[in-house]
C-alpha cells in the first residue's frame, strides 16, 4: 500500500470540514497506511485548530496567496507517494482509499472522484474532462512533479487544469463520477 498526504485546502467549504476529517479516519481506519493531512487556511481559527488537533492533521497558515500555489507549498512539503487532493466539502465516500490504491497500483497514475453540481448540463458533462466539480484528485508525487504542480497563479481552476496538463502529458486518468459508479479513461 503507498503512503498518502491528503491535502484539504480548509479556505472554502470549512463549514463541513468536521465531517471530511471523520470520513478520512474511517477509512484511514479501515486501512492502515502511513499518512498525513494538511489542512490550509488563510487565518488562524479555533474550531479549524480544534477540528486539527483531534484528527491528527498539520495546519498551515498562507494567507494572501493564490490556491494553485498554495497547494504547490504543501504538496512540495510532503514525502509521501501519493498526493490527494480532496475538497473539504466532501464527505468521502466509503472505500475511496481502497479505490485510490487499488487504482494506483494497476494501471493509472490519476484518480479523479467528480460531482455532478447545479450548474452542469448535459452537454458540458460529454466534454473530455467533464462537468462537474473535482472533489477528490490523487497521483503519484512523481507526476505532480512531472507536470510542475499546479499553475500558482490560478484560484477556482486549479485542480481542472492540472488535471488536463495531466492528460496532455499521457496519465492514465481514472475518472469516476461520484455516486453513479460511472468511470473513463483518458
Amino acid at each position: 500500500m503507498h503512503s498518502y498526504s491528503v491535502i484539504l485546502d480548509a479556505r472554502r467549504g470549512h463549514a463541513r470540514l468536521g465531517r471530511c476529517l471523520a470520513g478520512l479516519a474511517r477509512d484511514f481506519g479501515q486501512t492502515p497506511t502511513r499518512h498525513e493531512i494538511w489542512l490550509l487556511v488563510d487565518k488562524s481559527r479555533s474550531r479549524i485548530e480544534r477540528l486539527a488537533e483531534a484528527h491528527g492533521a498539520r495546519l498551515l497558515l498562507l494567507p494572501d496567496r493564490p490556491r494553485g500555489q498554495r497547494l504547490n507549498i504543501v504538496a512540495n512539503r510532503s514525502q509521501a507517494d501519493v498526493l490527494a487532493f480532496l475538497d473539504p466539502a466532501t464527505d468521502p465516500p466509503p472505500g475511496w482509499l481502497a479505490l485510490v490504491d487499488q487504482a494506483l497500483a494497476s494501471q493509472w497514475d490519476v484518480v479523479a472522484l467528480i460531482s455532478d453540481g447545479w450548474l452542469t448540463t448535459h452537454w458540458l458533462a460529454r466534454l473530455p474532462g467533464g462537468g462537474g466539480r473535482i472533489r477528490l484528485l490523487a497521483m503519484r508525487h512523481s507526476w505532480f512533479e512531472r507536470v510542475g504542480g499546479f499553475d500558482p497563479d490560478l484560484e477556482g481552476t486549479a485542480e481542472r487544469d492540472l488535471l488536463a496538463r495531466l492528460r496532455a502529458c499521457h496519465a492514465s486518468v481514472l475518472q469516476r463520477r461520484m455516486g453513479d459508479g460511472q468511470r473513463s479513461a483518458g
